[in-house]
């Protein structure tokens, strides 16, 4: 507490004291000198009386001395009260001058804060209303330009349909004359050429099918997708034998058969052109595979007892030759071989039984092979054989 402070308190509780003991004497103005000496002299006797009084009542001193310190007590309270709400009223009112101070500050930073939220606030809104302004107009320039394209694009779009369907209609047109040109040759093919169990060909079939067998590869050349049926893969087989392009006509046989296992004609065919390559075991299981595919296939019989008499089994292919002349009795190759088979068991006249047959439906070719063929060789210095190749004469019709 400051020093002004203390005495301003001070002189308050002496005042307070001076009024409850009443006036002092020094208060009083005289009135007279008699006045006062007469004032004086009963003060006096009045104070002496009071002091004996209280010399002779101890009890009532003692309280006179307890009423003066609790007086005393009441002043010390009274003065720490005083000084007490005298500070805590000087720390309200430095607070309240503290705050008074501050608060223009305060009320600046305020304003300042507030006034800034409001233009991020305003600058915001404005940046929203900007951008969404924006992406409207690029919404509708890029919708309207995205049309334009779009329509751009779908005319384009039909342009190239309509010129890819004209093409695709084009390469169908050719395609299906390919197509028709590619069964033309087939059927030509198959028109001119011979049985592959009858080695001979007259020169100018072999060149008609050499000139078809070209034709039919230029076609497959220039379209890949030619499609081919196993027909036309076997009618090739037997082109590209008679071509001795026996490799070519395997594998001829080998699509055929992959469209049609079953088919008894590509296994035939197969089997012809594996003699050719020697490979007789593979061409046995290929004849096997066409008779059980058909029992009235007499080629494939022809061709079975064919591998078998070069096997020297010679019973299994009398037998073979036997089904294969039952089936189709006009098959000379057929006798020739009987009679071959016959002529190696030394059973001469069985084998030119067989051999006057042959003669009888192939005069020319059964003679000329039977003159050279080695199965003949014992047979041929015997009289009847030599009788019935020197006095036999083609008869006018066929057995």
């Amino acid at each position: 507490m400051k020093i002004w402070q203390r005495v301003v308190c001070v002189v308050a509780i002496a005042l307070w004291v001076v009024g409850s003991w009443g006036q002092p004497a020094w208060a009083i103005e005289p009135e007279t000198p008699v006045l006062q000496k007469a004032a004086a002299s009963a003060v006096s006797t009045s104070i002496l009386e009071k002091l004996s009084r209280i010399q002779e009542d101890r009890e009532l001193q003692e309280l006179v001395e307890k009423d003066l310190e609790r007086s005393f007590t009441i002043r010390a309270q009274i003065q720490n009260e005083v000084d007490r709400a005298f500070e805590h009223t000087t720390t309200l009112l430095n607070v309240m001058l503290a705050i008074l101070t501050c608060l223009p500050v305060l009320a600046a930073i305020a304003i300042w804060f507030m006034r800034r939220s409001v233009v991020n606030q305003i600058l915001a809104e404005t940046k929203r209303e900007l951008r969404d302004e924006v992406e409207k107009q690029l919404e509708a320039e890029v919708a309207a330009e995205l049309k334009t394209q779009a329509e751009a694009f779908q005319n384009k779009l039909e342009e190239l349909e309509a010129e890819f369907q004209a093409q695709l209609d084009q390469m169908k047109n050719l395609f299906s004359d390919t197509q028709k040109e590619k069964d033309r040759v087939i059927q030509e093919l198959s028109q001119v050429m011979p049985s592959l169990f009858r080695d001979s060909t007259p020169p100018e079939v072999h060149q008609k099918i050499q000139a078809l067998t070209q034709q039919l590869e230029r076609l497959k050349s220039a379209n890949a997708q030619l499609s081919f049926s196993a027909n036309d893969y076997i009618e090739q087989g037997k082109a590209l034998y008679f071509e001795n392009r026996f490799e070519d006509a395997i594998a001829c046989y080998d699509k055929a058969l992959a469209a049609e296992p079953d088919n008894p004609k590509a296994w035939a065919g197969r089997g012809v052109t594996l003699v050719k390559l020697q490979q007789f075991e593979e061409a046995l299981t290929a004849y096997d595979k066409a008779t059980q595919l058909k029992p009235d296939f007499a080629e494939a019989w022809f061709g079975q007892g064919t591998i078998l008499a070069k096997q020297q089994k010679i019973d299994d292919a009398i037998a073979a030759y036997d089904k294969a002349t039952i089936l189709k009795p006009d098959l000379f190759p057929a006798w020739f071989g009987k009679a071959r088979c016959y002529a190696l068991q030394n059973q001469a006249d069985l084998a030119l039984e067989s051999l006057e047959y042959a003669l009888q439906l192939n005069h020319d070719r059964t003679k000329e092979a039977a003159k050279t063929d080695p199965a003949f060789d014992q047979l041929r210095q015997e009289e009847p054989f030599q009788t019935l190749l020197s006095d036999y004469t083609e008869p006018t019709n066929e057995r």
